[in-house]
């Protein structure tokens, strides 16, 4: 009994960490036990019910039923000593079998910690190979555009990314200053500096952002006095898992990038902490012909946008290998930039390569040796480039022809759905057999698909240590470290792709643009020092900030609908994604007025305007004619 006005003896409090550990042990011990569904308890209870009573009482009503009268005593012993021997061995057996599976129980666990364990060190070393990888001011920008993604970096960060981004020690230090007002939730006085500071910093922003758009971007939010949520989380890299898939089908890892990797350890560890990507796609049911034509033009979409993101893609590659390489023009290939500019930038990056090719091997032939070396990897820089302008031209070749098609399809489409009734092709909201409805699905592994993704990447991680040792002991030079460095984790990325994807198909294209659309959990709070426990539990709770939002994905839908499907957008379909997926009054009015404003005939059947491929062509000659002089010289 506790007397009144005494206080009460105080609780050991339980710290943050000690909490972080019990919660990861049990997301660890959850996923284990997915392997082996039946506690061992109730197997054991089971054969013991089975061998005792249920054979004999089996025994006894089978000996009436057959003989009219009741068991004899040597037939109880019989089926006694029956029993007692069949539980025994049951037991026996059932006893060796839990032993073994304890080891093997233990055996998963520790291959789930050391896989949780791994991924997020992976992804921050992959994040300083990105840095290293790159030189001068490109290397200063691309590290603080990775400072100012942490949702919780101080105002000393903050200043520090200011100060590298533009330059200029006063400008720095009055963004840091709004960072101390916005933890501090003074929003009258970021107004104020804003007003007052506006004039200058602004045309600092606007100059950072003709070469890197989304360092000035995050820069500008933190201007603003915003800073990134873990709700909202972090844009993906778009089309990575295209480029990964690029590499395993071609076998040529220059297909993909370090981002690619490290979207895809990003991908990785969000589906082992739980995280459900949602995924919207059109159905249609109704009548044969038009379900034929419907998913014709579905399939003729489908390539299309992949041959759109294949473009980009190729064009992507071929810039940030010309930027990871030392000598070559191109700075950087920073986010956010156009493809022209990135076009521009990569075709001056090899005429100025083949420039150097030519006049290395002139120097070499006329008798200066010391150029060997160099001579032969400069050739290889411009072999390389040259193969990967080729796949850029091609792939934007294939844009034309699968638009050519996507055309063909519509047309198709079209005039199938002149001939039927249009409540055959209205989107379906409630009861009804026929027409086009939205489909939901979720991108998740259950507990079983964790344990077994993370038995394939303990596997693979084995093997990359033993085989990672090995190069990196022969690879002494910084470049060949690097490189050696590269391959590995590239090499980690696309079995991360295999191993997961018979569970959640990468390969298709809507999981890919599902993926696309929504952003990736923040994982900048994990630290290299925290336990296998500690990064489970901060993961799954990352996992579950993330807020799901489907308005993009919804809106993507009604253009859709609108611009190939000639749907109406009636005003219970307008309520419904905005109630159901949250999308844009405005837009989703827009879209429904410019139906509604245009004939059937009128509507164009792909606009495509705001994405017109920029004109690649075949590489010059010129580039060629260098690879030619440089081979001769080094065979002469």
């Amino acid at each position: 009994m506790r007397l009144p006005f005494t206080r009460s003896r105080p609780s050991t409090p339980e710290t943050p960490q000690v909490r972080l550990e019990r919660e990861g042990r049990d997301e660890i011990a959850r996923i284990t036990r997915a392997v082996e569904k039946v506690p061992w308890s109730i197997n054991l209870v089971q054969l013991l019910w089975t061998a005792g009573p249920a054979t004999l009482i089996g025994a006894w009503a089978s000996f009436l039923l057959g003989y009219g009268r009741a068991p004899t005593t040597e037939n109880y012993i019989f089926f006694i000593s029956y029993t007692v021997i069949t539980g025994v061995a049951g037991i026996l057996a059932n006893l060796t079998h839990q032993f073994t599976k304890s080891r093997r129980t233990e055996r998963t666990s520790a291959k789930i910690a050391k896989v949780v364990t791994a991924l997020p060190e992976l992804l921050l070393s992959t994040r300083d190979l990105i840095v290293e990888k790159l030189e001068g001011n490109a290397r200063r920008r691309e590290a603080a555009a990775m400072l100012l993604r942490k949702q919780d970096l101080s105002p000393g960060g903050v200043e520090l990314a200011a100060l590298e981004l533009l330059d200029d020690r006063d400008s720095a230090r009055i963004i840091s200053q709004i960072e101390i007002y916005r933890r501090s939730g003074l929003k009258a006085r970021i107004r104020d500096l804003v007003a007052l500071y506006g004039e200058t910093i602004e045309p600092q922003l606007a100059e950072l952002r003709e070469i890197a758009p989304e360092a000035a971007s995050l820069l500008h939010k933190r201007f603003q006095g915003r800073a990134p949520t873990l709700r909202r989380g972090v844009p993906r890299d778009e089309n990575f898992i295209e480029r990964i898939l690029a590499a395993i089908g071609q076998d040529d890892e220059l297909l993909m990038t370090l981002q690619d990797v490290e979207e895809m350890l990003i991908l990785a560890f969000e589906l082992i902490s739980g995280r459900q990507i949602p995924m919207l796609t059109f159905e249609y049911k109704g009548r044969w012909r038009l379900a034929q034509a419907f998913d014709a033009l579905e399939q003729a979409r489908a390539r299309h946008r992949i041959a759109q993101a294949t473009g980009v893609s190729r064009l992507k590659a071929l810039a940030t290998y010309l930027a990871e390489q030392s000598g070559t023009l191109m700075e950087d290939a920073a986010s956010g930039l156009h493809s022209e500019v990135l076009l521009s930038r990569s075709q001056g990056a090899i005429n100025a390569l083949a420039e150097q090719v030519q006049r290395l091997a002139l120097a070499f032939n006329e008798g200066e040796r010391h150029y060997h070396p160099q001579l032969v990897y400069k050739a290889d820089l411009l072999t390389n480039a040259i193969r990967l302008y080729r796949s850029v031209s091609s792939s934007y070749e294939r844009i034309g022809r699968e638009h050519e098609q996507l055309i063909r399809m519509l047309e198709r489409w079209e005039s199938i759905n002149d001939d039927q009734h249009a409540a055959n092709t209205r989107l379906r909201l409630g009861p009804g057999r026929r027409g086009l409805r939205i489909r939901e699905r979720i991108i998740e592994l259950n507990d079983e698909a964790k344990a077994q993704v993370c038995k394939g990447l303990a596997k693979v991680l084995g093997d990359m240590e033993m085989t990672g040792s090995r190069e990196l002991n022969v690879a002494k030079e910084r470049e060949w470290r690097l490189e050696a460095e590269v391959d590995r984790l590239k090499r980690l990325a696309i079995e991360i792709t295999l191993i997961l994807e018979p569970h959640i198909q990468l390969s298709r294209p809507e999981v890919q643009r599902a993926i696309n659309s929504t952003n990736a959990a923040d994982f900048g709070q994990l630290e290299l020092n925290l336990s296998a426990a500690a990064k489970a539990a901060m993961g799954a709770a990352m996992v579950k900030e993330i807020e799901v939002d489907l308005s993009r994905s919804a809106e993507q839908l009604a253009l859709a609908l609108v611009r190939h499907y000639q749907v109406e957008l009636e005003p219970e379909a307008i309520d419904f994604l905005i109630k159901q997926y949250g999308a844009r009054k405005k837009t989703l009015n827009m879209l429904s007025n410019f139906h509604a404003s245009h004939s059937h005939k009128e509507i164009p059947n792909v606009s495509y305007l705001s994405q017109r491929p920029p004109a690649v062509g075949k590489p010059p000659r010129s580039w060629y004619r260098a690879l030619v002089v440089a081979r001769r010289a080094l065979n002469a």
